[in-house]
């Protein structure tokens, strides 16, 4: 090493040390388009690293902004990797860091040589750097770290989806025991790799301690080619891990890049399963809908012997297009238990998005559904489902309920959602108000009373840490 670019210790007179640290910003804006160090980029590359051998915080911190952002050069990225070795774990740590700010490969060196270091903050910032430049050769390391769980997993789990080495990723996932091989698939699925559909795919249909990782990763990145890797899984499960295979089949026959292909794939292989596996697909078959399962779904209400089946299928529907078939049916049945089924559908669907039907007509689907209830159980429910509708009416429609003694609780937790949204508490401040000062009066809960009582002095609530 150059005795220009040596990481030394020793003290640097406070004046001296002052005019370098203002001088340098202009320094390095001169010098940082310089393609071979001149004499005057050595100094301050000199400089800079005398400055993190201080020990003084703040000029450390001028030396580390310098490392990110100041000079260039594969041969200022090195001499700052040859001065770790001699820097105090915590300063190793900070310019580790750094160099990976840096985004130069050059330094890979010297993160290797720390890559096993006793220290946790040291060891943690290699991970990270790995995480962003590291090369095939780097990737057992990662494992490794990912293998000691606690705080080097999560940093190895986030270095992992940065990892600029997909390949060996992939390659890791295929072999990898099953409970590393489930972490590196939810690894591929964040980083929404499609060339990793196949192991998804194998795993999903491999070991039970892998499969709920793959079947979540195909829920998120799987097409109509992995549909058959899910209803596998949904056959030969039970449980979660069966409404886990049910969820990712309607997501990829739903919200895929090829829904349509894997939805009219999904309602071929109904087609050539025997009754009792029917019996067990028929509720995920609902959850896609489309009027070629309509088709299949009327055929079993029009039967008799498969009524109840087909009744229970339209009660899952994923939106509000089955509701003229619901209230047809519920006007015509005289059966009670057949009434209940499909009013509870009506309560969960009404208020869902419909191409047919806009806001108000969502309204008045719910108004129309309360006309059909005898129980106090299934009113207060819509009174809960109508603050999905966020409007001025649906608000007023809630808020008349606020004086029923029956209903009150229900209408204080929607008009407390609807309130939720600022824009439309502020369009109607004086009614909004009003109504909140009701469920303060009225509500015995403190996380509404402490909701309504932010809503009236113009506050927010976050949803995840309530307060």
């Amino acid at each position: 090493m150059t005795r220009t670019t040596r990481c030394t210790s020793r003290s640097i007179s406070g004046g001296g040390l002052g005019l370098a640290c203002l001088l340098l910003p202009c320094l390095f804006s001169a010098l940082a388009v310089a393609a071979e160090p001149t004499a005057s980029a050595r100094q301050a590359a000199a400089t800079v690293l005398e400055l993190m051998a201080t020990g003084d915080a703040d000029l450390e911190a001028v030396a580390l902004e310098r490392v990110r952002y100041g000079l260039r050069g594969t041969w200022f990225t090195a001499a700052a990797g040859e001065c770790l070795p001699r820097l105090p774990p915590a300063r190793q740590a900070r310019l580790l860091a750094a160099l990976a700010d840096r985004g130069d490969p050059a330094a890979l060196p010297a993160a290797r040589s720390l890559a096993s270091s006793s220290d946790d903050d040291v060891r943690l910032a290699a991970v990270g750097f790995f995480g962003r430049m590291g090369e095939p050769q780097d990737l057992p390391f990662l494992l490794a770290a990912l293998a000691r769980g606690g705080r080097d997993a999560a940093v190895a789990r986030r270095a992992l989806i940065e990892f600029p080495a997909a390949d060996a990723v992939r390659a890791a996932a295929t072999t990898a025991p099953p409970p590393t091989q489930a972490v590196l698939i939810e690894v591929l699925a964040d980083r929404r790799d499609r060339k990793a559909l196949p192991i998804f795919a194998a795993a999903a249909d491999g070991d039970p301690s892998a499969r709920p990782a793959a079947v979540g990763a195909l829920a998120r990145c799987g097409t109509a080619r992995e549909l058959d890797a899910l209803v596998r899984p949904f056959f030969q499960t039970a449980g979660d891990d069966r409404k886990a295979a049910e969820a990712a089949i309607v997501a990829v026959c739903t919200t895929g890049s090829d829904a349509g292909t894997a939805a009219e794939s999904l309602v071929a292989g109904f087609a050539k399963l025997d009754p009792e596996r029917q019996e067990a697909m028929l509720p995920v078959l609902a959850r896609v809908g489309g009027p070629a399962v309509m088709a299949i779904v009327d055929g079993l209400v029009a039967d008799p012997t498969t009524r109840r089946r087909g009744l229970e299928a339209l009660a899952r529907w994923p939106d509000a297009t089955v509701t003229d078939r619901l209230l047809a049916i519920h006007t015509a049945t005289d059966d009670a238990d057949e009434k209940q089924l499909i009013l509870n559908a009506l309560i969960r669907i009404a208020p869902l998005p419909d191409n047919r039907l806009d806001d108000a007509g969502r309204l008045a689907l719910l108004e129309t559904t309360l006309g059909l209830c005898d129980r106090a159980d299934d009113r207060v429910r819509v009174i809960e489902r109508a603050n999905a509708i966020r409007t001025y009416e649906a608000f007023r429609f809630v808020a008349g309920f606020l004086d029923d003694p029956t209903l009150a609780d229900a209408a204080c937790r929607s008009v407390v959602e609807l309130a939720h949204h600022r824009t439309l508490r502020d369009a109607h401040k004086a009614e909004f108000m009003a109504a909140l000062d009701k469920v303060l009066a009225t509500s015995k809960n403190p996380e509404l009373r402490d909701r309504a009582t932010r809503y009236k002095a113009g506050q927010t609530w976050d949803r995840k840490q309530k307060g």
